[in-house]
């Protein structure tokens, strides 16, 4: 979306008369779409051998995430959710190469080039929150949020090739078959890609903590979070949490009360 559309777009929905969030005992249904960011905690991972260690960089990873809450309104100013929602987490990597043979004495060196490197895990995740609402249609949102991973996929583009250092021309490519590479026939194309499932590598739980900010005209309600990993999610690499930056749309539908 251009920005220009984009602060048309925020601009027209604050223009909107507010509406009061539901009064005190009302009971609310509240189905949500959004928009997210996530990234996992480390900067970078570490790819490689000891005599040839690669450090790649993460990027954004745009995602999506899906979901309902049940809001209660404990009093005029505070509301309590608990919701189910589906979410899309992971990070996506900087493109990087390795050589496979850096210590070689040869002119021949061995070469793989990575490009989309994304990890996708699928969440279903249960958040509990408070509301504290500070204006009319304004609100300050808290609280904790237990995940379930579903299942996670890891996949790349690569291309393996010999290269003539003498030359500065690739005399073979290769592709990889699970036990081993394998050279390409004439005609096969060199740029490949790969997917694996990847569940069993994490873990099963996810804790986190949601703040955020919410903005309710006319039932429609605007909500800004950040989710704040706290455990592990790897098998394999220490200090891996999720952090996710999410934007979402709802709508209010009163179901008990006023």
């Amino acid at each position: 979306m251009k920005i220009r559309t984009l602060i048309t777009a925020v601009a027209a929905f604050l223009s909107l008369g507010l509406h009061a969030q539901g009064e005190q005992g009302q009971l609310s249904l509240i189905p949500r779409v959004g928009f997210s960011l996530t990234k996992l905690s480390n900067d970078y991972f570490e790819i490689g051998s000891s005599q040839m260690i690669e450090k790649v960089e993460q990027r954004l990873k745009p995602a999506v995430e899906a979901g309902v809450d049940l809001e209660y309104m404990a009093t005029d100013f505070l509301g309590i959710t608990v919701g189910a929602k589906y979410s899309l987490q992971g990070a996506k990597f900087k493109d990087f190469h390795v050589n496979a043979n850096p210590e070689s004495s040869t002119d021949m060196m061995r070469f793989v080039n990575f490009s989309r490197v994304s990890s996708d895990l699928h969440y279903l995740q249960v958040p509990l929150m408070l509301h504290i609402y500070v204006f009319k249609g304004i609100s300050l949102d808290a609280g904790i949020q237990f995940g379930k991973l579903l299942s996670a996929k890891e996949s790349f583009n690569y291309v393996i090739g010999d290269l003539d250092r003498k030359t500065n021309k690739v005399t073979q490519y290769y592709k990889y078959e699970g036990t081993g590479i394998v050279a390409l026939e004439d005609g096969e194309d060199r740029y490949l890609k790969y997917s694996e499932t990847a569940t069993d590598s994490y873990k099963r739980s996810d804790i986190s903590i949601p703040l955020g900010l919410s903005y309710e005209s006319e039932d429609v309600i605007l909500s800004l979070r950040y989710n704040m990993g706290l455990n592990n999610i790897s098998k394999e690499v220490e200090k891996m949490r999720n952090n996710v930056i999410s934007i979402s749309i709802g709508y209010r539908i009163p179901l008990l009360g006023n």
